[in-house]
């Protein structure tokens, strides 16, 4: 009776992880149909694991034939298997809530969009450990960015940032920050605090009259810091 119940269980199992993947390629065949790109294979954008579960996605302009999304495709908040999405170079002007779904994210690339906010629901993506969002218009971050505890990299070039939110000081795993070409006129003073982050890029900005704890720490990741200020 045991053995039996087994052979059923593992092939309701079997069933259901089929079912699943046949969903994952049915959503990216609408957004690929979506974008007008109705003779664009699936293979083309989309990468799979050994049961056929989508793992990532490339949907960035070059990568879709300079054709840009207006609109984030909502399929992609269903394909929760995704360890990485790439969207870069479109004309998004909304990222979701529901972007949150995306669990299992270990790198997001939304850059070169103008979307201008991110939703709180981006401190869901507990996994992500490379995040870039240049050129996309920001000029501030919602308090639960600070949940992402993961976070290694993180690309914020040329958007709007005058003051760089505290919640980055949360980023206890932080490494690497870019933010060349904002508007920044102070880093929080508790970024002295953030010892694995080995290295800040700030070109082109306006900390011109930095604290002086906050200067010796950034001197002590970017020696050439104060050359490429806008301190006129």
């Amino acid at each position: 009776m045991f053995k039996k119940l087994s052979r059923v269980v593992i092939l309701c199992l079997a069933f259901a992880l089929c079912a699943q993947a046949q969903d994952d390629r049915t959503r990216i065949r609408s957004i690929l149909d979506k974008a007008g790109m109705k003779d664009r294979q699936i293979e083309d954008v989309a990468e799979f694991n050994s049961a056929g579960r989508v793992i990532v996605l490339k949907l960035s302009k070059r990568g879709l034939s300079g054709t840009p999304l207006k609109t984030f495709p909502m399929e992609i908040t269903q394909l929760t298997t995704l360890k990485g999405l790439f969207l870069k170079d479109n004309d998004i002007t909304t990222l979701p809530p529901e972007i949150g779904n995306l669990t299992q994210l270990i790198e997001l690339d939304v850059g070169n969009n103008p979307f201008g906010t991110l939703p709180g629901t981006i401190g869901n993506l507990s996994n992500l450990r490379i995040l870039d969002v240049r050129f996309c218009g920001l000029s501030g971050l919602p308090p639960e960015f600070g949940k992402l505890k993961s976070l290694e990299t993180l690309h914020m070039w040329g958007n709007e940032f005058v003051m760089l939110p505290d919640c980055i000081t949360e980023l206890d795993n932080l490494k690497e920050i870019y933010l060349k070409d904002n508007k920044l006129i102070s880093l929080p003073n508790d970024i002295v605090k953030m010892d694995k982050l080995r290295y800040v890029d700030v070109q082109l900005n306006n900390l011109c009259q930095l604290p002086s704890p906050v200067e010796v720490w950034l001197l002590s990741r970017n020696k050439r810091y104060k050359e490429f200020q806008k301190c006129f």
